[in-house]
């Protein structure tokens, strides 16, 4: 298997089950061989743009406020890649998150 790319959206086996998932962590990151996880968000579908989503086309969307890791191994198949204003927005919606000030 090739490592993951930041924008990638891949397969992970959920039991008997498939969910799809960004790969949200740096390619340079995914590349080292020692590293046996990735950084992802889960993709649903029909979420709407409430909320901590991004609309990725094609009626899915990252989840945002669900990140998580999963390790290479259990990725499956490589589905497309975002394209550079998905993966824009997607690294918005993260700065949003992480940036939001405490009260």
């Amino acid at each position: 298997m090739r490592s993951p790319r930041r924008g990638e959206i891949w397969t992970v086996a959920i039991g008997s089950a498939s969910q799809a998932v960004l790969v949200i962590s740096s390619t340079i990151y995914n590349e080292i061989v020692d590293e046996p996880t990735v950084l992802v968000a889960l993709i649903v579908e029909h979420a709407g743009g409430e909320g901590f989503c991004v609309d990725l086309g094609s009626g899915q969307w990252a989840v945002m406020g669900l990140v998580t890791f999963v390790a290479k191994a259990g990725l499956g198949e490589c589905l497309r890649r975002v394209d550079t204003q998905m993966l824009t927005d997607v690294n918005t919606m993260l700065f949003k998150i992480l940036a939001t000030p405490e009260r």
